[in-house]
C-alpha cells in the first residue's frame, strides 16, 4: 500500500514537514509487516512553510537574506529560494507573526520594511521573476513598509518625510515615488494566496485579520481608515484602483500594494504550489493520502489546506484522513468535502506554551498517527478500499 502524507504546518508550532515526518514515523511504527510505503509531500498555500514545500524534493539549494524583522528594532535572517531563474519569497520569513511573541504583537510598530529589503537585494541582483507567499504575516501596514525600502517617500501635508511604521501613517498627505527602485517596471510578481478579502470596510484586511496581529477593537476604525487614506493617494499616483479588488487585503493589505504598484496578479497560493510539486499526479499514484493543519474548523471549508487537499483526492476516488491539532464543533461539515475521517492529536491536558512546542507537537502527530494505523490493521484489506 502507498500512502501520501500531505501535511500543512501547525502555525507556530511545526513545520510541514515536521508534521508529515511525524505522520511517517508515526505509520512506519505501527506495523510490524508489511510496512507500507510512506511518501511525504509538503504543501502550503502561500503561508510558511511555501518555500520548503516548493524545494523540500527539489535538488536547488534556499539561500538567505539578513534583513529588518516585523519588528523594526529586530533583525531576521530570512530563507528565499530560486527555482528556474524565479525568486520565491515568504512575507512570513521577514516580516511573520511567529517571529514575534503574542504578547508583543502590534500593529502600529510591525512593518514589512525587511521584506522589501529582500526584493530590494534579488532586483539588484538581476531576477525579474518573483512568487510570494502571502500568508502568516504580523503586519497591517499594506506593505507601507516594503514599499518605503523600495524608495516610496511618504510625506506630510508640508512634504516632509514621515517614517515607514503604521503609526507615521497619521499624518500622511502625500506620496512620492521619484525614488522607486526603476529595475522593478521590468519585475513582474505573483502573489501566492488564498485570501479573498478587499483591503478596507467590514470585509477587509484590519477587521477580518487585524484582531489576530494585536489590533484592539478600539483601534480598528482608525486603522481602517489609514489604510483607506493610504490607498486614495495611492491611486493618484499609480493611476490604479485596486483597494475593492478581491485578495487586496491579503497580509494586512500588502497585496492592495503590490496590485497598484507593480505587475502583479494574484493566485491561489494551493494550486500554485501543488503545481509545482506534482502533487496531483502524487495522489494518483497514492492509495490512501494523510493530511492536516493546526486546527480543522468551518475556515478550512473556505480553501484551507486539508479541504483542498481531499477536493483533489476526490476527483481520483482516494480517501483522505486529516490529522489537527484541535477540531471545532462545526469540523464535521469537513466529512462533506471528502474527508474519510479527522482525528485531533492533542491527547492531554497542558498549559499552552507546552502544547503547543514543536517536540510536543511532533510527539502527539506521531502517537495519533501509531495508535489510528494500529488500528486501522484491525481491519486489514479493507483501508483501501
Amino acid at each position: 500500500m502507498k500512502i501520501l502524507v500531505v501535511m500543512d504546518s501547525f502555525k507556530g508550532s511545526v513545520t510541514s514537514i515536521e508534521a508529515g515526518e511525524a505522520v511517517k514515523k508515526g505509520i512506519e511504527e505501527a506495523y510490524e509487516h508489511d510496512v507500507p510505503q510512506v511518501f511525504v509531500s509538503p504543501i502550503a498555500d502561500g503561508g510558511e512553510g511555501t518555500i520548503d514545500s516548493i524545494f523540500y524534493q527539489n535538488q536547488e539549494p534556499t539561500s538567505y537574506s539578513f534583513v529588518q524583522g516585523p519588528l523594526f528594532e529586530k533583525s531576521v535572517i530570512a530563507k528565499y529560494g530560486i527555482l528556474n531563474q524565479t525568486a520565491i519569497l515568504e512575507i512570513a520569513e521577514t516580516s511573520g507573526i511567529t517571529l514575534v511573541k503574542k504578547e508583543l504583537l502590534n500593529p502600529w510598530e510591525a512593518t514589512t520594511y525587511g521584506f522589501g529589503e529582500q526584493i530590494r537585494s534579488l532586483v539588484k541582483k538581476g531576477y525579474r521573476d518573483f512568487l510570494i507567499g502571502l500568508g502568516g504575516s504580523a503586519t497591517n501596514d499594506a506593505g507601507i513598509g516594503m514599499l518605503s525600502a523600495l524608495g516610496v517617500d511618504f510625506q506630510d501635508e508640508n512634504g516632509k518625510s514621515l517614517g515607514y511604521l503604521l503609526k507615521d501613517m497619521r499624518k500622511l498627505a502625500k506620496i512620492d515615488c521619484q525614488g522607486l527602485l526603476p529595475e522593478l517596471k521590468e519585475c513582474r510578481f505573483k502573489l501566492a494566496s488564498d485570501v479573498r478579502n478587499v483591503l478596507c470596510g467590514e470585509n477587509g484586511a484590519t477587521y477580518v485579520f487585524g484582531k489576530q496581529k494585536g489590533v484592539k477593537e478600539n483601534e480598528m476604525q482608525e486603522i481602517d481608515e489609514l489604510l483607506l487614506n493610504f490607498s486614495r493617494l495611492t491611486e493618484e499616483v499609480t493611476h490604479k484602483q485596486c483597494r475593492e479588488h478581491e485578495g487586496s487585503g491579503a497580509a494586512g493589505g500588502i497585496a492592495f500594494s503590490f496590485l497598484s504598484y507593480f505587475d502583479s496578479r494574484l493566485v491561489s497560493g494551493f494550486e500554485e504550489i501543488a503545481s509545482l510539486t506534482g502533487l496531483e499526479e502524487k495522489i494518483k499514484q497514492a492509495d490512501l493520502v494523510v493530511t492536516g493543519e493546526g486546527m480543522l474548523d468551518s475556515q478550512s471549508l473556505m480553501g484551507k489546506v486539508p479541504v483542498a487537499v481531499a477536493s483533489m483526492a476526490k476527483k481520483h476516488g482516494k480517501k483522505v484522513i486529516a490529522l489537527a491539532g484541535g477540531v471545532s464543533k462545526d469540523a464535521e461539515k469537513c466529512n462533506q468535502m471528502g474527508i474519510s475521517a479527522f482525528f485531533p492529536t492533542i491527547q492531554r491536558i497542558a498549559n499552552e506554551q507546552e502544547i503547543l512546542s514543536t517536540q510536543s507537537t511532533k510527539e502527539a502527530i506521531r502517537k495519533t498517527t501509531q495508535q489510528l494505523f494500529r488500528f486501522a490493521q484491525l481491519f486489514k484489506g479493507n483501508l483501501n478500499k
